[in-house]
């Protein structure tokens, strides 16, 4: 991800309500156990609440500023929950732990960051070597829109209101198609107001990340090692259905 000090900065005043996947993670926590390894944890939107649950967590990052925010996040906890978290800085096609995990994660899209074949098996064989046998893997991606993917760009735009600052935010976003490779390009222009209607900062933004399909995913998966337990359309566990579900949960297992 690009320009990763800002989106740090900004990650959690427009993404920090998204809390309907938490529960989900929890259940697996709760039948796998510790410890757990979160890959991409960012600012610790996921992270944290599986600490505060009473389990052990690894997470690893590619930015330093995404990790700094989570550090930051976590040192204000009770010293229990403290002792449970660590943070890595390093890349999820290479990186190497001394320990073997019973449940990884990959949340809310990270794996589109990976934008060859090449770099997503590699984190894919890379994780199965940190997996204990039998271990999950669950992977969320967004559900492929067709109707997006007819068009060579699109636009679109949101407001953001946080409650707890007071704080509107408007995002705008110009997304460009490269068909051939399967990316899309994407500016972000997002503006900050305070409770008054003045605006207090814009920031422009962008980020380049590889759409993938249901069936290319389960080659992926099954070429690394792992096997198909479940795609989910939802964080309730209804069955993938691309006209009614939004999102792409596979939840593997360690072949």
């Amino acid at each position: 991800m690009s320009s990763d000090g800002p989106w740090a900065e900004i990650y959690d005043l427009i993404y920090g309500d998204i809390r309907n996947d938490i529960p989900f993670y929890l259940e697996y926590a709760q039948q796998k156990g510790s410890p757990i390894l979160e890959i991409a944890c960012g600012t610790g939107r996921v992270l944290i609440p599986l600490a505060e649950a009473g389990y052990e967590v690894w997470g690893i990052d590619y930015s330093p500023a995404m990790l700094a925010k989570a550090q930051q996040k976590i040192s204000v906890l009770p010293e229990d929950i403290r002792k449970r978290v660590h943070l890595v800085q390093a890349d999820m096609r290479d990186f190497h732990l001394r320990k073997r995990f019973p449940l990884a994660l990959i949340p809310f899209r990270s794996f589109l960051h990976l934008l060859t074949v090449e770099d997503q098996i590699r984190t894919l064989e890379n994780i199965r070597k940190h997996l204990k046998n039998g271990g999950f893997l669950i992977i969320d991606v967004f559900r492929p829109r067709y109707d997006y993917f007819a068009q060579d760009s699109r636009q679109a735009s949101k407001k953001i209101v946080n409650a707890e600052i007071k704080h509107t935010f408007y995002r705008k976003e110009d997304v460009v198609y490269d068909h051939t490779n399967q990316l899309m390009n994407v500016n972000y222009v997002i503006d900050e107001y305070d409770e008054n209607g003045n605006l207090l900062r814009s920031l422009q933004l962008s980020l380049k990340l590889r759409y993938i399909f249901r069936y290319e995913m389960e080659h992926l998966l099954r070429f690394s090692g792992f096997n198909i337990t479940a795609v989910y359309g939802t964080f309730d566990k209804k069955p993938y259905d691309y006209e009614e579900t939004g999102e792409m949960i596979f939840v593997t297992n360690k072949a």
